[in-house]
């Protein structure tokens, strides 16, 4: 649930008490007394006003009755009972003074970082910020997705389908976020994929960059935790101590990270979250309790994840590295050993995955069976007339005759 939705909720929860007070003081009049006007005037009554503590009470004594009938007091008279009222309206008021400003800020953030990369997009593709719902491609479009996150599509580009840059800014938008910012301060990212086509990119996976960043990729992403290997590639391409490097192939490492490469990853370290390449990507791997029954689709994918600060020549120097990977990976080739290696290791991640899947395939197909038999029934009870009835039913005895008869194989002898 949303922070404002939350305050708005207690806000109404310690408004109702005042409407319904000054409901029952304007608008409900006690049915006892209703009539009371009509009653003997001859009884000799005592009214006492009680003025204690700013209350206005009316104490009617009689013969027979005693009735006291409380006053509420003016709004202008007991501003202390209305405290909390108040801090719910204080809270709503900076709430909507921070999502203004955060929102605007965002706004900008994204404008600011898309003007300076705009011009080397443009070297590299024919259309640059398309909508995606026009019939014309468009250009310069940022598209909003919400009010922390933005894309850019950029399109027509040998070697490749198309890139999609993500910016996840932080949510300045929302109170509590801002607040619990505080401790653990996060930072605003753009995300870059680039989808190859399928014949410009060789089968390898590779991951590098920040140790906490990779680590966690390694653990959820499902081709890394299917084909990734652990070398202590860091220290040996000189790499800073707060970066590792995880891949399925060692040769694809150090031709993939050459010095270029290197020498951006030294000087922008805290600017690089991770770099993923990877010709088996399908996303995060399912959570517990969820299986795949068939393999999943996989792309060849190049992920940037970079930090955004205000140098424009650090976001300028990051973009042309994404090009030169791009340019490296579709000129790459893996040595005849190392294509060997990749094609078994696939061809074992599949026989893995139909074994640990079998069951569940089972249970579905068995699942769709008996649905079709559902189905078959039900028609059988809902057709009308008979003939037709009399062959459906001859039709389900042979299937079922055909079922429970022992399944023989023949073998033919030549």
């Amino acid at each position: 649930m949303d922070t404002l939705q939350i305050i708005l909720l207690v806000f109404l929860y310690y408004l109702n008490p005042i409407l319904s007070n000054s409901h029952n003081s304007h608008g409900v009049v006690d049915s006892d007394n209703e009539f009371a006007e009509f009653e003997d005037d001859d009884a000799d009554d005592e009214i006492i006003i009680d003025k204690d503590d700013n209350s206005h009470n009316a104490i009617y004594h009689g013969d027979s009755s005693q009735t006291k009938q409380n006053v509420p007091a003016h709004f202008r008279s007991n501003w202390a009972s209305y405290q909390v009222e108040a801090v719910v309206i204080l809270l709503l008021a900076l709430y909507m003074i921070n999502y203004m400003i955060g929102r605007s800020r965002n706004q900008a953030i994204a404008n600011s970082w898309f003007q300076d990369v705009s011009t080397l997009l443009q070297e590299q593709f024919t259309v640059v910020g398309d909508d995606g719902v026009s019939e014309e491609p468009g250009e310069g479009n940022l598209i909003k997705e919400t009010d922390s996150t933005y894309l850019i599509w950029c399109s027509g580009r040998a070697s490749c389908q198309g890139m999609l840059i993500h910016l996840k800014l932080q949510k300045r938008q929302d109170l509590l976020s801002v607040i619990l910012g505080l401790f653990r301060p996060q930072q605003d990212k753009a995300v870059i994929r680039i989808d190859m086509d399928p014949n410009e990119m060789d089968s390898f996976v590779l991951i590098v960059g920040q140790r906490k960043s990779v680590t966690k990729a390694v653990k959820d992403v499902m081709d890394l935790v299917s084909y990734f290997d652990s070398f202590a590639f860091a220290t040996i391409l000189g790499l800073p101590q707060s970066m590792t490097v995880f891949a399925e192939i060692s040769e694809a490492v150090t031709a993939i990270i050459d010095p270029v490469v290197q020498s951006v990853l030294r000087k922008y370290e805290n600017a690089v979250d991770y770099i993923h390449f990877s010709d088996q990507y399908s996303g995060l791997k399912p959570t517990e309790g969820e299986t795949y029954t068939r393999l999943p689709d996989t792309s060849r994918v190049l992920i940037f994840a970079f930090n955004i600060g205000n140098d424009q020549a650090e976001t300028e120097a990051l973009i042309k590295t994404v090009f030169y990977c791009l340019e490296k990976i579709k000129r790459y080739r893996l040595s005849r050993e190392g294509k060997s290696k990749a094609d078994k290791k696939r061809q074992s991640v599949k026989e893995a995955f139909m074994k640990t899947t079998h069951q569940a395939r089972q249970e579905a197909a068995q699942a769709r069976r008996e649905e079709k038999t559902r189905e078959r029934k039900q028609r059988l009870l809902e057709e009308e007339d008979p003939e037709k009835q009399r062959r459906l039913e001859k039709l389900e005895q042979k299937r079922d005759s055909k079922l429970r008869q022992p399944k023989i194989k023949q073998l033919k002898i030549k």
